[in-house]
């Protein structure tokens, strides 16, 4: 009797937890963690991000950020094969209370518009961001991922995105992913 009532109750408790969650006209939960990438936009990248254009990085709008963040990163990828990533752009130990990250983060570990954050390396080696580039007549998705961190990474700048994800492992509070897509023509 008691299994009949722990289980009822605890349906009823997810029944209503997720009550807030739709999308046909009730109010949704509020996001604790919210940011933008104003560029992409629509789910495609402009151009002026990719090595067809100006090559720069997009500016990220970090909307909402749990109250216990301590700092912010970034990942910037494509999946190239099961299990494998290109990595474009990692940045770390960027200010919680940045709001945004401008267009156009120069190449070097400590850029100014990163406000003491630090650029990693990229698929080429090199560091800061790495433009969207498929082939010619492909279409290819792109990842970006925000991470709220409860802590500051301990990387120096340069360091690889394998030893970012396994820094992130322990310090993520939330993430989120957001993906967008480039075709050259």
């Amino acid at each position: 009797m008691r299994r009949r009532r722990l289980l009822a109750t605890l349906g009823a408790g997810l029944t209503a937890g997720l009550a807030g969650c739709g999308t046909d006209g009730g109010t949704p939960t509020p996001a604790v963690f919210a940011y933008s990438l104003p560029a992409f936009d629509g789910g495609t990248i402009p151009p002026r991000y990719t090595c067809d254009g100006d090559g720069v990085s997009p500016a990220v709008d970090v909307e909402r950020i749990p109250p216990e963040t301590t700092s912010l990163a970034l990942k910037f990828t494509f999946p190239n094969d099961i299990g494998s990533q290109v990595t474009l752009w990692t940045a770390w130990n960027i200010p919680p209370d940045i709001g945004r990250i401008p267009a156009g983060v120069p190449t070097g570990g400590r850029p100014d518009e990163l406000d003491g954050g630090v650029q990693g390396t990229n698929e080429r080696g090199n560091v800061g961001y790495l433009p969207v580039c498929p082939p010619p007549g492909e279409s290819y998705e792109q990842w970006f991922t925000l991470y709220a961190c409860q802590r500051d990474i301990g990387l120096e700048p340069g360091a690889s995105r394998d030893a970012l994800e396994e820094e992130l492992e322990s310090a993520t509070l939330v993430s989120k992913l957001k993906m967008a897509s480039y075709r050259r023509e």
